[in-house]
């Protein structure tokens, strides 16, 4: 599954490296010889960004000398971000249109194609000052799946021109990307910016509570209007060292090799990092793409891999409560141990193969984890 060059493979590759290197400069050397020199000023290359984006982060931003600012992290294909629009857009757009609150909308396309082209959309509409009115429609007519085939250049130029987009510039930038740089620098500041799910919201620097407020109307106003109100949620459980009497085996990408326990089973949930990830933070609103043995603790039976069949994907908010209490706070490319007791897998009774009051072990390799 993981296939790696070899070190032989690496050298030879170094060694062409190397040896182009020195051919290219042998090359140059000889015609800086052989031609008279030209002075010219060195090129500069500035990326063309939108009316009313603002560096670092290169959002749109509107009221930008008011005090106080909302930030909002969306991707246009994103169900959520659909979903928040619906319960706040109009709030906002208030907002806007009062110029007391500075918003920055920073729009990524962390899903494809058509979150892209709509992005870049956005961007364009923004040179027109249609922004407000296009961010609005694309939330009201998002397609139920992502990259759909909806959005189409000519269909989005068809849509757009509804709103009064109609000009040949706005049509030039849409159907040449004309944003494409500027669309990878905000994805670069949400990755820089440990962004972990769209919709994000914040308001002067402080997340919104992912459980209360987002499609809470009342309580969204509420946060808005006093950001001093803002419950900070409790932090995603952090991986707490466990003393293993077994032994597994830390090779990420190759099914685990897991010792037989002994002794009583823990009576609380137990969890260990056997490979540290480095990549995307799993949450508990994720679906996660996962390889995990499940071992009974009491025979030291393997009761089921997926190894066998390969990866499977599951939404973390439906699996039992050791895994919505142990995956979160997981990086991709880590392995992690579980030891969960039956009050946090499946009690008394049971479940298929997994006997009454069972105590179950999983290791888990995580491969990907989507914010929905």
């Amino acid at each position: 599954m993981f296939n790696k060059p070899s070190n032989q493979g690496r050298k030879i590759f170094a060694l062409a490296v190397v040896v182009a290197l020195v051919a290219t400069s042998a090359s140059s050397a000889v015609a800086a010889s052989t031609k008279p020199k030209v002075s010219s000023k060195p090129s500069i290359s500035l990326m063309v960004v939108p009316k009313g984006s603002v560096a670092p982060s290169y959002g749109l931003v509107f009221n930008p000398n008011a005090k106080k600012k909302i930030d909002l992290w969306e991707d246009f294909q994103c169900l959520n971000c659909g979903k928040f629009e619906a319960t706040n857009g109009s709030y906002l757009n208030e907002l806007i249109a009062a110029g007391t609150t500075k918003v920055e909308f920073h729009m990524l396309s962390f899903l494809g194609a058509e979150s892209e082209r709509l992005a870049n959309a956005a961007g364009c509409a923004s040179d027109e000052g249609k922004f407000l009115q296009l961010h609005t429609y694309l939330f009201e007519n998002q397609a139920a799946s992502k990259n759909s085939g909806r959005w189409t250049t000519s269909y989005l130029l068809e849509k757009a021109a509804t709103l009064g987009l109609t000009s040949q510039k706005f049509k030039d930038c849409v159907t040449k990307g004309k944003y494409a740089a500027w669309i990878k620098a905000l994805n670069t500041s949400a990755s820089s910016s440990n962004l972990l799910a769209t919709p994000t919201v914040l308001i002067n620097g402080q997340e919104i509570n992912r459980t209360t407020d987002y499609f809470d109307a009342t309580n969204f106003t509420k946060v808005v209007t006093d950001p001093a109100s803002i419950v900070i949620p409790t932090p995603m459980p952090t991986p707490t060292p466990i003393k293993l009497n077994f032994t597994i085996s830390k090779v990420f990408g190759e099914e685990p090799v897991i010792g037989a326990p002994s002794g009583s089973a823990p009576t609380t949930l137990g969890i260990g990092e056997i490979i540290p990830g480095t990549g995307a933070i799993a949450q508990l609103s994720d679906n996660v793409t996962v390889q995990y043995v499940l071992k009974d603790w009491a025979t030291g039976e393997v009761v089921e891999s997926t190894w066998k069949q390969g990866p499977t994907t599951l939404s973390l908010s439906k699996v039992i409560a050791g895994w919505q209490k142990g995956v979160p706070g997981m990086r991709v490319g880590g392995r992690r141990v579980l030891v969960i007791p039956p009050s946090l897998a499946y009690g008394n009774a049971g479940s298929g193969k997994i006997a009454p009051d069972a105590t179950l072990i999983f290791v888990i390799d995580l491969l990907a984890t989507v914010h929905p």
